[in-house]
């Protein structure tokens, strides 16, 4: 409120212009100028202390999402290091599942050693020989152990093929390659092994440990 509207109030509220002399004006004025800023200052008491107490809220919202937000990175941090454990614990699990398959499927190729010096082999190598025998086309290498050579011969005399015998135990059966190198054939225990590996793995895999 300016110096004039204050004036104007206070000449109607309290005094008849014609009768106010110039002291009791002043005096007027400085009452109500008191009262004015009286008013004023409580006003702006009251507006600081709303400002303080916005301020306050504010500050306390900030705080709580503040904490939220650090609740909510510790939450995510430590789902994290949980499926960060997990994955790790599966992995050392599955690894430790492939090495008992594998450990069955190693004794299994030793199996064979103690199979080439029973009576069976012969059925067993012969058979493996015959399943392949019929796929010879043109030059075709016939590979076989070496301690087999002989056998092979005995059984096969009328194969028109090169026999190449080779120093290896772990061929348990008989390998063709064609012209080139184009072609390989392999009818061995440890090939008709690899073959069927999948399927073998998932069966012992359910047999052993109940589930994939």
């Amino acid at each position: 409120m300016n110096l004039k509207n204050c004036l104007d109030i206070t000449i109607t509220k309290n005094f008849e212009v014609n009768k106010m002399s110039h002291q009791d004006l002043i005096k007027a004025l400085l009452q109500d100028g008191r009262r004015q800023c009286e008013q004023i200052i409580e006003k702006a008491r009251a507006d600081a202390e709303d400002i303080i107490k916005d301020a306050e809220k504010e500050i306390e919202q900030r705080k709580k999402g503040h904490l939220k937000k650090i609740e909510a990175d510790i939450k995510i941090k430590s789902i994290q290091i949980i499926n960060r454990a997990k994955i790790n614990a599966n992995g050392k699990i599955l690894k430790a599942k492939y090495e008992v398959i594998e450990n069955i499927f190693q004794k299994a190729t030793e199996r064979f050693l103690e199979i080439k010096n029973d009576k069976k082999y012969l059925s067993i190598f012969e058979k493996l020989c015959k399943e392949v025998l019929g796929n010879i086309k043109g030059e075709t290498k016939v590979i076989i152990d070496r301690e087999d050579a002989s056998l092979f011969k005995k059984l096969f005399p009328g194969i028109k093929a090169e026999i190449a015998p080779v120093n290896s135990a772990k061929i348990f059966g008989i390998e063709l390659i064609t012209e080139n190198a184009t072609v390989i054939i392999k009818n061995t225990l440890i090939s008709r092994l690899k073959k069927i590996k999948p399927e073998l793995m998932l069966e012992l895999n359910k047999l052993l440990f109940g589930k994939l």
